[in-house]
């Protein structure tokens, strides 16, 4: 439990962070928040995914069959997100760099 309320807390502060230097910061540092939210933000997606996943295995392996799929479908958005948010990171990352 205590890692799902980190992981939830890591989503919102990554997502705080990234909507700041989108939309706040107008200084040479906006490139910069916005990556790293948005690692944070995919990192934590990421974890959870996986997380949701073996909670469809386990969940599944009980009998529990139509808990196992709805599981599975979130743990795959949450990964697609996740995915999606890294790119979007090493995007950002690429323009600051160069």
């Amino acid at each position: 439990m205590a890692v799902r309320i980190m992981l939830l807390l890591a989503m919102v502060a990554g997502a705080a962070v990234a909507a700041y230097g989108l939309f706040v910061e107008k200084s040479q540092q906006q490139v910069a928040f916005a990556a790293a939210g948005l690692f944070l933000l995919g990192a934590a997606l990421t974890f959870s995914g996986f997380l949701l996943g073996m909670s469809a295995l386990s969940r599944g392996r009980e009998g529990r069959g139509l808990r196992g799929l709805v599981l599975a479908f979130l743990g795959g958005m949450f990964l697609l997100a996740g995915a999606g948010a890294l790119a979007g990171a090493v995007v950002f990352a690429v323009v600051v760099l160069f």
